[in-house]
């Protein structure tokens, strides 16, 4: 029996894994100039990203500097239920995507404040520390909410992101990197989620159509002849 949920859900089990494996050695592993060399290097911020993208994308989302139990809630309320909805594959796309554009989007709105002058501090704005899950659970909360497999998960998921919601928007209107890449996130994932909706609806069988072409592919009855009486 767990072997076959460990193959129903090795994204959610292995996103939530390495979420507790990595946050833990950085927590409890590292000494306090390795936690923050570690989390330097792996920061999506404006000085990591042009050198090393690929590597900060995947890393920043398995560190937690909160308690790592919140977000294994959390994210477990968002990730199972889109992975029912979704699959796997499509579930990784989804939160990968959203991750990736809230980042690139929020680190984009960042710079162009810097290049017009509106942050006096921009060296501490490009060396910001920017890493957590947040991204990655608040896109997939989201998409359980509009797309959930289940109304008990929709609700679910709503709750865990009403808890969130006081940290994800803090000083949204001021153009913060994090709020902003949580909207992106969010809206991010609301439109790869309908595309999948869309798309799985144009390949459902419309039962009626289905009846209708049934019919349509029989072979006609071939008339029955009438049988002869005795003859006279």
């Amino acid at each position: 029996m767990l072997l076959r949920f460990v193959r129903r859900y090795p994204v959610a089990l292995g996103y939530l894994a390495l979420l507790w494996v990595v946050t833990v050695i950085t927590q409890y592993g590292l000494s306090s100039d390795q936690q923050v060399a570690f989390v330097e290097w792996s920061s999506t911020n404006l000085t990591n990203l042009p050198h090393n993208p690929i590597g900060t994308m995947i890393v920043s989302a398995f560190i937690s500097d909160d308690t790592v139990l919140l977000w294994l809630v959390v994210g477990s309320a968002a990730l199972f239920p889109l992975t029912r909805r979704f699959g796997n594959l499509r579930t990784l796309v989804l939160v990968a995507g959203a991750h990736t554009i809230g980042t690139l989007v929020s680190q984009g709105i960042l710079a162009w404040r810097i290049y017009q002058g509106a942050l006096p501090n921009w060296v501490g704005a490009m060396t910001e520390p920017d890493v957590g899950p947040s991204y990655v659970v608040a896109a997939g909360l989201t998409a359980v909410i509009v797309f959930g497999p289940s109304l008990l998960s929709r609700i679910f998921a709503l709750v865990c992101w009403l808890a969130l919601a006081p940290d994800l928007f803090e000083n949204l209107f001021g153009l913060d990197v994090p709020p902003v890449g949580h909207v992106v996130s969010m809206l991010s994932a609301i439109v790869i989620g309908g595309l999948y909706a869309l798309h799985d609806r144009r390949r459902a069988p419309v039962p009626g159509k289905a009846l209708l072409s049934g019919l349509e592919t029989q072979p006609p009855l071939a008339p029955q002849s009438r049988p002869r009486g005795p003859s006279a």
